[in-house]
């Protein structure tokens, strides 16, 4: 059996397809809410893998979560007088890197964004003009954004699978 079947990392794997197909239909689409859906759609699916991959974790080193946080996992690790170096490295990005940038993207898909009122231009303009340039959706990442999200993840995973060799 290989290293990935061995610690279920098909559902992972899956997530990772799913954010994939979600920005070709984003690219594709051609209405702005179907554009929105798909875009939305790739982000839940790349959250989706990294709580898929903390399942991994969890399997990989013999912890009893079902539901894994990176939290819940660094406890339980501590308790055994183990630290996962994975967890370490997921908590970083977590604080301060494209994790970080994804998880507020997730955020943001859950709930309505506060909408930005428009500001009038200075005193040399009309006061009856506003400029507004913020579209409906300019909180939710780009595609290409969403993209590079995907690289990075299925980099970080696929490093991490190659480390998780047991002795």
């Amino acid at each position: 059996m290989s290293r990935v079947a061995r610690f279920h990392a098909d559902r992972t794997n899956q997530k990772l397809y799913f954010a994939r197909l979600s920005c070709q239909q984003a690219e594709q689409a051609e209405h702005l809410q179907q554009v929105q859906a798909h875009r939305e759609a790739a982000v839940f699916h790349l959250n989706g893998a990294i709580l898929a991959f903390l399942q991994e974790l969890v399997r990989y080193y013999r912890l009893n979560d079902s539901t894994p946080t990176l939290k819940s996992i660094e406890e339980l690790m501590t308790q055994k007088g183990q630290v996962s170096p994975e967890i370490s490295i997921l908590q970083q990005l977590a604080k301060e890197g494209f994790i970080a940038e994804l998880k507020r993207a997730y955020r943001l898909c859950q709930y309505t964004p506060e909408p930005s009122s428009p500001e009038p231009e200075d005193e040399t303009s009309s006061h009856l003009i506003i400029k507004v340039t913020q579209t409906p959706q300019a909180w939710l990442p780009d595609v290409k954004i969403i993209r590079e999200w995907h690289h990075d993840l299925t980099q970080l995973i696929d490093g991490f699978r190659n480390e998780m060799v047991e002795f």
